[in-house]
């Protein structure tokens, strides 16, 4: 986004959110400030814009993801997971990396963290931003695992992060794909 219209969309939003939405206000017209030596005094930028497009943007058919503050909601750290995973080096390393998570440990790639877009859609469909991708690293444990008495064949490693990761949605549910996607099993941190 230029740098333009990302300062018109904060006057635009700010200006909404102060009651911008009912007409007649003279809110377009009234003085906001200058900007810095040699930028358009804010108004003008407000001035740009026609008030029917301003309505639009606040009409409330439009949805965003919901806010959530980064410490509001974190799966805490705990001792086991369920339903049971046979295989205690995963377990290991599922609970390493939410606690990592908790206690906002730097994970070693840049992905960890990043938006999950569900684009195979088969976790619940939620807001662009709700799930959350992590990383797990499993070292040489066995490229098969039981949870709950189903077998499921992990994925060969495709790179150094391998194939299986770490889905958390809205700070709360967890879910492990151990094929890269092609089958999520959600999990319960056990404290």
């Amino acid at each position: 986004m230029s740098k333009t219209r990302t300062v018109l969309f904060g006057v635009l939003m700010s200006v909404s959110l102060a009651g911008f939405s009912s007409a007649g206000s003279g809110a377009a017209s009234r003085t906001i400030g200058s900007g810095p030596a040699g930028a358009p005094a804010m108004d003008s930028l407000v001035s740009l814009a026609p008030s029917d497009q301003l309505t639009a943007m606040a009409s409330p058919e439009w949805k965003a993801a919901p806010f959530v503050l980064e410490s509001a909601k974190v799966i805490e750290p705990g001792r086991d997971l369920a339903p049971k995973v046979e295989d205690p080096a995963r377990i290991k390393a599922i609970l390493k990396l939410v606690s990592d998570v908790y206690d906002h440990v730097h994970l070693p790639y840049s992905q960890d963290g990043a938006t999950f877009t569900n684009k195979e859609g088969k976790l619940p469909q939620q807001p662009l931003g709700f799930y959350k991708e992590y990383t797990l690293l499993t070292g040489a444990a066995p490229h098969t695992v039981v949870i709950d008495g189903t077998t499921y064949q992990v994925a060969p490693d495709l790179s150094a992060r391998g194939s299986e990761r770490i889905i958390i949605g809205g700070g709360e549910k967890l879910y492990y794909t151990p094929d890269h996607y092609a089958h999520f099993i959600q999990l319960t941190v056990v404290r």
